[in-house]
Formats: structure tokens, C-alpha cells, sequence
């Protein structure tokens, strides 16, 4: 019997297109509910049943016009995905950078999360699912920036959490480890990334799956009571090294 826990249900997934977030898409789309992922060009492959929505997250005119679509959708749920890494030494960082990735990673999903939250709060139920990264918890060189964007995303879920939980409204994020994923092979050579694998204690880079199953985990009824957490997902690397 085919699972359709999530049916009458809307999903909101930044970033759907591809990876993560599209894995993500075609979970929710399984389980019954409609979804709206956006991606950054005006015209985006979605999977099928998926509407589609442009949105560029560090353009602030392109996140408030995406916020009133929200406003009027009143999503159940609503997973901040997108956006993209940058890597740079202390020295070499970029001010002009550190905007664009904290637009991207902090100050849109707030946005997004205030538009979300009213119709939330209306449903008497809501899911936010904020995907951090593991650079936001341990520190690793050249992650300055795009690690403390991802530090602050996971703040700004925990302090959300304590605000909603009381109107049904659950908040949490996820934090892939090493996930085997179009970026990773651009920015990592074959050799970089089999001793990516050999350094996590399952012996293997993490799939887009491995991530969205987790992430429309929490998003489902059957998580009832898990809030305010950043969840590792990586294999066992932070915590078995």
C-alpha cells in the first residue's frame, strides 16, 4: 500500500532541482503531498507533479516576491535547501561574499520562515526543515564564511523552535556530511573524494537520499516531539575520528 501520510499537505523545498532538494521533492511528491521547489533560473527541471518557482536567495527582491507567494500558499511545510558553498582562507575572504552567502543561508530562510509561519500557525501544524552542514559545527579550514552562515542558520532554528512549538509547529535542521553530489565532483578530484569515503567510519560518501530521507522524517507526522536540533548526518565523521 502506497504511502500517503503526507497527502492534503504543501511543501515548500528551496533548492529542489537537483541533489538534495530534488530527492527531497520526490519524497514528499511519494507521500501524497503537493509540492513547490524553486530553483534559480526562470525556467527549472522539477520532477514531475512538482510546481516550480524561480527564486534567487541572495537577491532580496527575489525572496520577497517568493514570500508573498508563500504568504498566499500557506504551507505545511517548508525545507530551506538552497543556496551554495564558498570556500576561502581567513585573509582571502571577501566582504562582499560574506553578504551574499549570509543573504543565502540566514537571511532569506528567515524570510521564507516569517512568511511560512502564519499559515502554519493557522493549520495548527508545521514542519521547517533548515539544511546546515557539518562546517557549522566543527570547524574546518577555508569554512569561515560559509561555516559560520550555516552556524547561525542552526541558532536561528533553535530559538524559532521555542517560539512555534506551542502552535504544532516543529523546526530542525539537517547536517550532511560528505554527500557524493555534482559540487563534490567539481570541487574535489576522484582521489580527494575516496579518501573523503575512507575517512568516514561506514566507508562511503553520502547520497542526496541518504539526506532527504531524514529530512521529510522530520517533516512527516511521525515525528511528533523531535524540535530545535541539528542533526549530523555523515556517516559517524564527526563523532568517530
Amino acid at each position: 500500500m502506497m504511502d500517503q501520510s503526507l497527502a492534503g499537505k504543501l511543501a515548500v523545498v528551496t533548492g529542489g532541482t537537483r541533489s538534495i532538494g530534488r530527492a527531497v521533492v520526490e519524497r514528499f511528491l511519494a507521500r501524497g503531498a503537493s509540492v513547490i521547489g524553486t530553483g534559480t533560473k526562470p525556467d527549472g527541471d522539477v520532477p514531475k507533479g512538482c510546481r516550480y518557482a524561480q527564486l534567487q536567495l541572495e537577491n532580496p527582491q527575489s525572496v520577497e516576491s517568493f514570500c508573498r507567494v508563500i504568504a498566499g500558499e500557506r504551507p505545511h511545510i517548508l525545507v530551506n535547501n538552497g543556496g551554495t558553498s564558498s570556500f576561502a582562507t581567513i585573509e582571502d575572504v571577501d566582504l562582499a561574499d560574506v553578504e551574499r552567502i549570509h543573504e543565502m543561508h540566514v537571511v532569506a530562510p528567515l524570510r521564507l520562515c516569517q512568511a511560512a509561519i502564519p499559515g502554519m500557525k493557522r493549520h495548527g501544524w508545521g514542519r521547517i526543515v533548515n539544511i546546515t552542514a557539518i562546517s557549522g559545527i566543527w570547524g574546518r579550514p577555508t569554512r569561515t564564511n560559509y561555516g559560520s552562515a550555516k552556524a547561525a542558520l542552526d541558532g536561528l532554528t533553535a530559538n524559532l523552535a521555542a517560539e512555534v512549538g506551542a502552535h504544532g509547529i516543529l523546526a530542525n535542521c539537517v547536517a550532511p556530511g560528505f554527500i557524493d553530489t555534482d559540487v563534490l565532483k567539481k570541487n574535489y578530484t576522484e582521489a580527494q573524494r575516496k579518501a573523503m569515503a575512507d575517512s568516514v567510519p561506514v566507508k562511503r560518501l553520502g547520497t542526496a537520499a541518504d539526506i532527504a530521507d531524514m529530512v521529510v522524517f522530520l517533516a512527516g507526522p511521525e515525528n511528533g516531539y523531535a524540535t530545535a536540533q541539528n542533526i549530523v548526518v555523515d556517516g559517524g565523521f564527526g563523532r568517530v575520528r
